[in-house]
């Protein structure tokens, strides 16, 4: 019976090909938007919410509750501009979702 080829993970980190390295990059994409959302929310709201998915091009924003939903739902126009203006012109729309931390 042959045996799985196994990596070192860090290995597989500093020459990220395949799967893992188009995991890096998605993620590190959601970084970025994680970063430019955070610099358009005010302080208290940015603690509460934060990029989680970009898919079809809907950003997927997720809040720790029902109430800055709420809050966050009431700027998703000037976000979404913010986010067209700021280099993101495919962006479609964006979704928002609660998901505590």
């Amino acid at each position: 019976m042959n045996r799985p080829h196994f990596h070192q993970i860090d290995s597989l980190i500093a020459e990220p090909s395949g799967d893992i390295k188009s995991l890096l990059d998605r993620l590190d994409k959601i970084h970025i938007l994680n970063n430019t959302l955070q610099c358009k929310l005010n302080a208290t709201l940015s603690k509460h919410c934060r990029v989680v998915n970009v898919r079809q091009n809907i950003l997927v924003i997720a809040a720790d509750s029902a109430a800055w939903a709420t809050k966050l739902r009431y700027q998703v126009t000037d976000l979404l501009s913010f986010f067209r203006q700021s280099g993101y012109v495919g962006l479609g729309n964006i979704e928002i979702i609660i998901k505590p931390k």
